[in-house]
């Protein structure tokens, strides 16, 4: 299978190097020139809990055109509409794209660039960190989901429920991929944003009495915004199911790494989706908007302090002095 992943940062970089070990002919695309150029040099180093791996592929800035039968979507959710153009050059005719990305809206982006029938729904319980530019470690494993949207089976969904297998995932073809995507987006407006403002790993939310009594007035609010969508989850319990993943792992989730890598999150899919809803639907969600407000704060200040070095606040302070005295 010749498969394009665009997006090619911790969890792209997990899947392609797998898959391209697995023999499929992969090209990992992603706009990092100095993570490319080392992937292109020695090769993608994996390591973590599949072992030591050192993994040769093709690695680029942009992808070759009409060169990928599968277009595997892996950007942050900020960059989905660039990715779906992307992977409309990248794609042959018949070729199809499928996201793995956190969130709601990224398949129907991805949907209204390629049409609804080039697009396939998908989500992964994996995690992984990127430690260097061409080194990244696999944190945590668990099942891959794929399916088309319409719900009924297909040969390229099996096709590359196969190909994941054989590249050592736990790929499982459903027949509510959108359930299982607004299932996760529960999972993920409960654990990420809270992780990344406080800097907890997962399981240190459950303890911290203060964290996980704020996390718990997410889920109500989330799960509020949910029922009032219509939208069928597949987890009957999903509050007992996230109090009880915060007792099991410590990992660190991608907004976390995103807030300490100074680099925009993707609170605006998660929480901020369950803000903009809740008004659609005219449900409070003042918990979630408290929490996406503030870590778009943080990382506003994270970036700029990347950009610009510590702050001078004696300057600060003395031209703000000298702001006031003009007017």
């Amino acid at each position: 299978m010749r498969i394009v992943v665009i997006g090619a940062g911790a969890m792209g970089s997990l899947y392609g190097g797998l898959l391209a070990r697995s023999g499929h002919e992969v090209t990992l695309v992603d706009r990092w020139q100095e993570h490319v150029d080392a992937i292109r040099m020695k090769g993608l180093r994996l390591d973590g809990i599949t072992g030591e791996i050192q993994v040769r592929l093709a690695a680029a800035t942009e992808a070759r055109p009409a060169s990928a039968e599968v277009a595997l979507i892996q950007t942050d959710t900020n960059a989905t509409r660039e990715a779906a153009e992307a992977a409309a050059r990248a794609l042959t005719p018949e070729g199809f794209a499928v996201t793995l990305q956190n969130g709601v809206g990224n398949v129907e982006t991805l949907a209204k660039v390629l049409g609804e029938a080039r697009v396939v729904g998908g989500l992964s319980y994996h995690s992984a960190l990127v430690k260097a530019p061409g080194r990244v470690t696999h944190t945590h494993a668990g099942p891959t989901w794929l399916g088309e949207l319409d719900g009924r089976p297909s040969a390229r969904v099996e096709a590359l429920a196969a190909a994941m297998a054989g590249a050592g995932f736990e790929p499982v073809a459903v027949d509510n991929i959108l359930g299982h995507i607004w299932t996760k987006f529960v999972h993920n407006t409960a654990i990420n944003a809270v992780c990344a403002l406080l800097g907890l790993r997962v399981g240190e939310v459950s303890m911290s009495a203060g964290a996980d009594a704020l996390q718990t007035r997410i889920v109500e609010e989330t799960l509020a915004v949910v029922r009032a969508k219509g939208i069928e989850l597949v987890d009957a319990d999903p509050m007992a199911s996230i109090k009880q993943f915060c007792t099991l792992k410590f990992n660190k989730p991608s907004m976390l790494q995103h807030m300490e890598a100074a680099r925009r999150t993707e609170v605006d899919s998660l929480n901020g989706a369950v803000v903009r809803f809740g008004k659609e639907l005219n449900i409070p969600t003042p918990y979630n908007e408290a929490l996406m407000w503030m870590v778009k704060g943080m990382e506003e200040h994270r970036m700029r302090l990347k950009a610009d070095g510590p702050f001078d606040y004696e300057r600060l302070e003395a031209a703000a002095a000298a702001r006031a005295q003009a007017s």
